[in-house]
């Protein structure tokens, strides 16, 4: 298939043609998958019969090979397309970040806030407990820097934090010794124990606000700094995006399709 050559020429000069014949390359995909399967059932069939031919076997087999390379044809074009969609989309978001003039979204760092504050798009500066400040440069070092400072000051309660039901998520731990089971731990500093980072601010809160309330440090202690809030520009993205016209999505069939494992010769492999 000639288009798996001309794909990349194809996609950045003509993109909504390329992302139609995208879609449309799917559901040959489709079809040739359904239309490949039949073609073996006729050849199972053809081989437990009294009177089978082996002629119209081989014939049978011959038909399921040119379905086979069209399919990786049909296969290596839309893996070109997505490739080029990922370059394109790469080089979009570089072009939008060399705009963005990031300083414009600073905000007053000797501000103080509580950790009933909404912390979604915005970056820290620092946090403070006790009156003492510490600088953090991300809500992950926020956080780690907090444990490291709980553990400092009662290291055998935060010990037992690994165990504790309070700080546990619906489907993972969010401290371990050895890291096991969490998606993204990172070592407390000091610490015999790893914390998962890859939480949203919301849960960040909701973590910190669980281990102050294990220390019996009232939420008031705790303070936020922020150094840029971003939310502006993320409002100004959704409208864009609300404003764009919607892609027509490809259908799915509402069939299951039943998947066979057959080799290139149309042999059974199950």
């Amino acid at each position: 298939m000639e288009l798996e050559r001309i794909a990349s020429n194809l996609y950045r000069a003509f993109p909504r043609n390329a992302e139609k014949l995208s879609r449309e390359l799917e559901r040959m995909t489709g079809l040739l998958e359904e239309t490949g399967a039949a073609v073996m059932m006729e050849i199972e069939k053809e081989k437990y019969r009294k009177d089978k031919d082996p002629e119209r076997i081989k014939e049978y087999r011959r038909i399921y090979r040119g379905i086979r390379r069209e399919l990786e044809s049909a296969q290596a074009c839309r893996e070109q397309f997505s490739h080029e969609q990922d370059l394109l989309r790469a080089q979009r978001e570089r072009s939008a970040q060399e705009r963005i003039d990031y300083d414009a979204y600073r905000v007053d760092e000797t501000i103080p806030y509580s950790l009933g504050t909404v912390l979604t798009n915005k970056k820290p500066s620092a946090f403070s407990l006790y009156d003492q400040k510490y600088e953090v440069d991300s809500w992950k070092q926020m956080l780690l820097q907090t444990c490291a400072l709980l553990n400092r000051m009662n290291p055998m309660l935060f010990a037992s934090l690994e165990s504790d039901p309070d700080l546990q998520g619906r489907k993972r731990p969010y401290f371990s010794r050895d890291g096991i089971g969490l998606d993204t731990p990172a070592k407390i500093p000091d610490a015999d124990l790893y914390v998962e980072t890859h939480v949203s601010a919301r849960y960040l809160k909701k973590m910190i606000a669980n281990l102050l309330g294990k220390y019996d440090i009232p939420e008031e202690a705790y303070l936020i700094y922020l150094k840029k809030d971003f939310t502006p520009l993320h409002e100004e993205n959704f409208r864009i995006r609300r404003a764009l016209p919607v892609q027509e999505e490809p259908q799915q069939d509402q069939e299951e399709q039943l998947s066979f494992n057959f080799d290139s010769e149309g042999n059974w492999n199950g």
